[in-house]
């Protein structure tokens, strides 16, 4: 490439990482991109940017399932946005092969990010991904709420994780508002719920499974999930579950990028050091598919929606440091905490290593993640849903408390009378 020739800062995917990535890059980068001696694309097979965070309120009806998507192209105004998918590497030349509707094109990088992120492992259990549902699939959600609303039950949640339980109350309070006795199954292979939390939130995770059980879901652990076919959830026992919908949280898998030969660690991650440079040069990384130091030394960051939002942050910041001549710098987030939602006001939560749980835990929540939604504009629309819920539901038990007093007063008239 040219001297004379634009900067070009190439990002992969279209998830946390690199919404937040690209939107530092244009802070940092703001007169570079203006006058063209540096130009950004982001590459991505969606079009669309998915907060999963309202994943469990869009799927009981809380939260509209628009609020949890926005269009790439107004989150990140000063990059190009390319869709497609990266489908080849060459580290030498620099440069990505990029599948598009209109074929192949090839994109030269001097700066690389790879934030590619993870998909749903459904391969892991024979027949998921041919009957079951991913909560990360692009248009998976709206999909399964019009499966939910179309009847398809009874339901099956693969995986007893946060998500999977967040999931299977959410499901099991959208069903059985139109049918009491819906059935909600969370299966979970190993001896207990919620092993994230387990054993140094014990109580939040207790309360969590109380909420399941509250919600009416029936949770199964010990059981692992040998084959899914149409219609049943076989179980390592012999046992078989109907399932007229399954959905998959059984973990996620990295999605991986052909020619990049950077060091990996076990789980398939990209290494990085803490600026969150790759083994390769000009190649950056972070997100669910990047192994990023923490901070405090204990290992790689978890691959989580905060975290990767945070990296983002940094590693953006850091590009456009070294496109203008100065030293990157490390990454230094500590981690904030993780939450679910399993009903209004019904949160469970740990904030830097404090247990909350009710109203303090999903209140908690609920700020945070509006405040980390990326467009100001959807996240005040969320809002508004909120509170008009909140209306609804105050006008609706003031009707009932009106219509009790009457028909109390009603009473003891009559009684008086006679």
């Amino acid at each position: 490439m040219s001297v004379h020739e634009p900067t070009q800062v190439v990002v992969l995917g279209g998830g946390y990482t690199a919404v937040w990535a690209a939107r530092a890059l244009a802070r940092g980068l703001r007169r570079r991109l203006r006058d063209g001696s540096v130009r950004v694309t982001v590459v991505s097979s969606s079009t669309t940017h998915a907060f999963h965070g309202w994943t469990g309120e869009v799927l009981s009806g809380h939260v509209r399932g628009e609020r949890a998507r926005t269009a790439l192209v107004d989150l990140v105004p000063a990059a190009w946005v390319l869709h497609g998918c990266a489908t080849a590497l060459d580290t030498v030349t620099r440069t990505v092969a990029v599948t598009t509707d209109e074929g192949v094109r090839l994109l030269p990088y001097h700066h690389l990010l790879v934030a590619t992120g993870s998909r749903d492992a459904r391969e892991r259990v024979p027949g998921l991904a041919e009957h079951g549902w991913s909560l990360k699939d692009d248009g998976g959600l709206d999909a399964l709420v019009g499966r939910l609303d179309g009847g398809a039950g009874p339901a099956v949640v693969v995986g007893g994780g946060l998500a999977g339980t967040e999931a299977a109350v959410a499901m099991a309070a959208r069903l059985r508002r139109e049918d009491p006795e819906a059935r909600v199954v969370l299966v979970h292979g190993g001896d207990r719920v919620l092993p994230e939390l387990r054993p140094r939130f014990e109580r939040v995770a207790r309360y969590a499974l109380e909420q399941a059980g509250r919600a009416g879901v029936d949770v199964r652990c010990g059981a692992r999930v040998v084959r899914v076919d149409d219609g049943v959830v076989v179980l390592d026992d012999g046992s078989t579950i109907p399932a007229g919908t399954v959905v998959s949280a059984v973990g996620q898998r990295v999605v991986t990028l052909p020619g990049l030969a950077a060091d990996r660690a076990a789980d398939g991650r990209l290494v990085t050091d803490r600026l969150l440079r790759t083994s390769i040069d000009g190649v950056w990384a972070g997100g669910d598919g990047a192994a990023v130091p923490q901070p405090n030394g204990s290992g790689p960051c978890p691959p989580n929606a905060l975290w990767a939002l945070k990296a983002g942050t940094r590693v953006g910041r850091n590009i456009a440091r070294t496109v203008r001549g100065r030293p990157a710098r490390a990454f230094r987030f500590p981690g904030l905490g993780q939450a679910a939602s399993l009903g209004v006001g019904r949160g469970a939560a740990e904030l830097y290593g404090v247990q909350l749980t009710g109203w303090a835990a999903w209140l908690t929540r609920w700020v945070f993640f509006h405040a980390f939604m990326p467009s100001r504009r959807v996240a005040l629309a969320a809002m508004g849903d909120w509170l008009v819920l909140g209306l609804r539901t105050l006008g609706g038990r003031r009707a009932v408390a009106h219509a009790t007093r009457g028909a109390v007063s009603n009473t003891g008239t009559l009684d008086a009378a006679v």
